[in-house]
């Protein structure tokens, strides 16, 4: 699965993943939001994620990973997002962290109880998704 691009909001990403059949993958994306800067004031938010998890509902791929980078200290834990590839139109996810609390650590793989609707998703408005 490969994607990029950008929603109406001006939030960009790149993913790239492989998926394996036991729920496990291998993978990065880097997820940018120019509308804030995070607590560390330096350019965009920026979230680098080792993708580790992938469970695909249909045309619906929900990732986990770890943030491996970030400019926020407030969110580093586990990640999860999901992207949609139609046919026609693409859609991405926002990013979900585990919890707010500095002192646990959640699990990647608990992407694999996602369901279709869990997450919101907002239509790549320039780019392209290809779960391929």
């Amino acid at each position: 699965m490969s994607g990029q691009g950008t929603i109406q909001d001006g939030r960009t990403f790149v993913v790239n993943a492989t998926i394996y059949a036991d729920g496990t993958a291998s993978g990065q994306a880097v997820l940018i939001n120019r509308n804030f800067s995070g607590d560390k004031g330096t350019g965009p938010y920026t979230a680098h994620i080792d993708i580790s998890c992938a469970n695909r509902q249909g045309n619906q791929i929900f990732f986990g990973g770890e943030t491996t980078r970030t400019n926020d200290s407030g969110l580093v834990d586990a990640a999860y997002f999901s992207v949609t590839d139609d046919g026609k139109s693409d859609y991405i996810s926002r990013v979900f962290f585990f919890d707010d609390d500095p002192n646990t650590t959640g699990d990647p793989a608990l992407c694999l109880g996602y369901r279709a609707g869990d997450f919101p998703q907002e239509e790549v408005i320039r780019g392209n998704i290809n779960a391929h």
